[in-house]
């Protein structure tokens, strides 16, 4: 029991742990029932042995469904690549730690066509939606399910967001606290709800694209409703979180497998290093100061005027040097406040159709477009390996959206030498220990230049709760 709990953020507030009432930890040890989520036998097994019990392991059969004979045509893969899908099949569930660019997807098309069995493939955007779906046809020549954004369509091998999948169970989504925008999906179920519940809790082959999103409550509910799924794997990035709920992600899951990170694949020439450049906002850090963290974000950032021209200064000169910049913010009134500085750039966000989105993408992509503003719907699933430069113009703490955000520009193309970051040193309360944790984030991959200009605010460390220590 004490091996599979975690302290939950923000517990020391609640008033039945101040009373004593609730010692402020998640339990996943079912202690009535005697169970545990399966991701986690690796951890109970470890337990067990070490104290010299003996155990037998019985996996349930769920009865059989037919093979396919799917193929990658004409995919060749890179050894890295082999080698994450050779791990996923021996291990059946696991995670796979894979950088930006490092073809995620092209990966799971791989080990579909190995496993042969129907599958499922959870997202959480409509973008990733069909991305997905495109990858997948175009890998496996074979016509792809959708469920998501208005389309209810079960094949096979079926790509579905997380936000219509869940409502099949009579769950509603709830973003993760990873997420700074709620992707909406309304699409209608019908008389078809009790069909896709049936598909997910009978599909042997589960995967979970993004999967640091699964610890938020809907996401976690469905992944204990793929029943039938003796294949199951995360897929992300950063397979971490913010609040430090991982464990969620192994119950879910299972343990991290593979691991492909950014200066491991841009030592093989498959991304280009990053140039990280820190730009000061001018401030001050005033103990009088009591407003609470919403008024400081909207005082400091959004309606900054002084730090929206210097966004707006540093794009317009990457457009004058013929780079292609993408500008990322976390809410719409500050893109649109930025896109007022820019009359020749374009802005997209959250409630755009994904045609729209795409366009502009697509634009970007070829060059026809110089800069482009989106809200964080862009942190994911952005594929344009064309894009030179990022400015994060959103500021935040979340170790995996700092890294992604990052990884948007680091797909290497024709001509490109190494892509160039901006991001910025916020002197207000609450931003600066921000942008400090940002900075030491990008410290952490040994292939990131950063440059933070000597800035020695930068270099203090920021106060962090420490994970806890798990078995």
């Amino acid at each position: 029991d004490r091996a599979l709990s975690f302290p939950v953020n923000g517990h020391e507030y609640s008033l039945k742990f101040i009373e004593g009432a609730w010692d402020g930890c998640k339990h996943l040890f079912n202690r009535r029932e005697l169970s545990f989520p399966s991701g986690l036998l690796p951890i109970v097994q470890a337990i067990l042995d070490e104290h010299g019990i003996e155990t037998l392991t019985q996996e349930e059969k769920k009865g059989s469904l037919p093979e396919f004979s799917w193929k990658t045509h004409d995919l060749e893969l890179r050894d890295y690549q082999k080698e994450a899908v050779r791990e996923a099949v021996k291990q059946k569930r696991g995670i796979l730690e894979m950088a930006t660019g490092a073809g995620k997807t092209v990966v799971a098309a791989k080990i579909i066509s190995r496993l042969k069995r129907q599958t499922l493939f959870f997202v959480h955007t409509k973008d990733l939606l069909y991305q997905a779906r495109r990858m997948f046809e175009e890998c496996l020549q074979e016509e792809i399910g959708q469920v998501g954004d208005g389309k209810i369509d079960l094949r096979p091998i079926t790509v579905a967001t997380i936000q219509t999948a869940i409502r099949a169970f009579g769950g509603q989504y709830g973003k993760s606290i990873d997420e700074d925008v709620e992707e909406v999906d309304t699409t209608e179920l019908g008389g078809l709800k009790h069909e896709l519940a049936n598909h997910i809790q009978s599909t042997p082959v589960i995967f979970f694209d993004e999967c640091h999103h699964v610890p938020a409550e809907t996401c976690y509910a469905l992944a204990m409703n793929t029943d039938a799924a003796a294949f199951r794997y995360g897929l992300s990035a950063t397979p971490y979180r913010a609040d430090h709920h991982d464990m969620l992600l192994e119950a879910a899951l299972g343990p991290k497998i593979f691991r492909a990170n950014s200066s491991r694949l841009i030592d093989m020439g498959f991304l280009v290093a990053p140039k990280i450049r820190f730009v000061p906002v001018p401030g001050s850090i005033s103990r009088r100061d009591h407003s609470d963290y919403r008024e400081i974000y909207l005082r400091h950032i959004v309606d900054n005027p002084v730090r929206n021209k210097l966004i707006a200064d540093e794009a317009q000169a990457f457009a004058k040097a013929g780079k292609t910049t993408l500008i990322l913010v976390r809410e719409v009134q500050h893109g649109e406040a930025i896109l007022k500085l820019l009359p020749k750039a374009k802005f997209i966000q959250g409630a755009d159709s994904a045609r729209k989105r795409a366009k502009a993408l697509s634009d970007l992509g070829k060059g026809s477009l110089k800069i482009l503003i989106s809200t964080t719907l862009a942190d994911e699933g952005l594929d344009v390996p064309s894009l030179n430069a990022v400015i994060l113009a959103g500021g935040g703490n979340s170790e995996t959206k700092a890294l992604q955000r990052i990884g948007r520009a680091l797909r290497p193309a024709t001509g490109k030498k190494y892509a160039e970051i901006i991001d910025f040193y916020d002197q207000a309360p609450y931003l600066i220990d921000h942008s400090r944790k940002r900075h030491q984030i990008y410290k952490t991959e040994p292939r990131f230049e950063v440059n933070d200009g000597g800035i020695p605010d930068l270099q203090q460390p920021t106060p962090s709760k420490k994970r806890p220590i798990q078995k």
